[in-house]
């Protein structure tokens, strides 16, 4: 009989395991892994699956490392405002989770070293730990700069593993950086907006836009952000400016065209007529859909250089 109700129960804890991973990255799919494919795809080409394969799991033991981690240290903003997370819900006791934590880090550095990336890996470690545990996110002006360092390292070493462990190209180095500085510039705290004010002109000052949409998460952990601090109408219309500078920048470097460029003009468009539009929370976790799917558009553009 015991036979007979094992496999069962086999299946339901792989299940159970799947589902709590997908928890764990949910949020990250459109916002991270389809903008990170993205340029991986487009800088060295359409991988096999093997290569598809291998990058989709060196993504996943780097990015969930570091939402497990987050999400511990993040504990009371998540009852808020992502009450579904497996912490919040009990699906995984904070003990638990630093163990896993832990074991993925080390696989994460083990399979880094299989692919030739282990400088990536460390280069990730090191500003996870420093986003993470050093509580650096914290402070204005090293949140979304060590978030940038984050990204750059999931871009740099997905692109390595599609490209068969060749190393970055020129307009791969080039592509990747601007990624991490879209990233920069695109989710940043409202001091770090108010420094650059200072230092360069007031075309700079952009909304934090993966902020409106965790106002009350973020009021409730006393961070200061640009969706909390300035007046709702200041901090949507500052979005608007800088996301068609990015557009329009993107589009004189790049040289993609004219359809595409119109396509992407009007994702922008579309986007932050959005967010100005409806200042709710839940209006405003669809306008940051509508983002990600600008930002994974912004990835395609170096397509279009290496055509050329």
């Amino acid at each position: 009989m015991s036979s007979i109700l094992k496999p069962p129960s086999v299946m339901k804890s792989l299940r159970d395991a799947a589902y709590t991973t997908y928890l764990f990255n949910q949020c990250d799919i459109v916002s991270t892994l389809c903008p990170v494919i993205a340029v991986g795809t487009v800088l060295a080409g359409v991988p096999s699956m093997k290569a598809f394969f291998q990058g989709l799991v060196w993504q996943q033991l780097h990015l969930i490392a570091f939402e497990i981690q987050n999400q511990i240290t993040g504990l009371e903003e998540d009852k808020l405002s992502k009450p579904n997370r497996p912490l919040v819900t009990g699906r995984l006791t904070i003990p638990t989770a630093q163990n896993i934590y832990i074991a993925l880090v080390i696989l994460s550095l083990w399979n880094s070293a299989e692919h030739g990336l282990l400088a990536c890996s460390i280069f990730h470690l090191v500003s996870m730990v420093a986003y993470n545990e050093a509580a650096l996110a914290q402070y204005w002006i090293f949140k979304s700069f060590i978030g940038a360092l984050g990204y750059v390292a999931y871009c740099w070493g997905v692109t390595v593993i599609y490209d068969d462990g060749r190393p970055l190209s020129q307009t791969s180095v080039i592509a990747v950086i601007m990624s991490g500085l879209i990233f920069t510039t695109t989710v940043i705290s409202d001091d770090l907006l108010f420094f650059f004010c200072g230092l360069i002109s007031y075309p700079l000052l952009q909304g934090h836009a993966q902020d409106f949409r965790d106002r009350d998460g973020d009021a409730a952990m006393g961070r200061k952000t640009l969706a909390i601090v300035l007046p709702q109408p200041f901090a949507r219309w500052s979005l608007m400016v800088l996301m068609f500078a990015w557009t329009a920048g993107l589009v004189f470097f790049w040289g993609p065209p004219v359809a595409f460029s119109v396509a992407f003009a009007g994702l922008a468009a579309l986007t932050t007529i959005k967010f100005v539009v409806d200042y709710s929370q839940e209006a405003d976790r669809n306008s940051y859909w509508w983002y990600n799917i600008w930002l994974i558009a912004a990835h395609i553009m170096p397509l279009f250089k290496q055509i050329t």
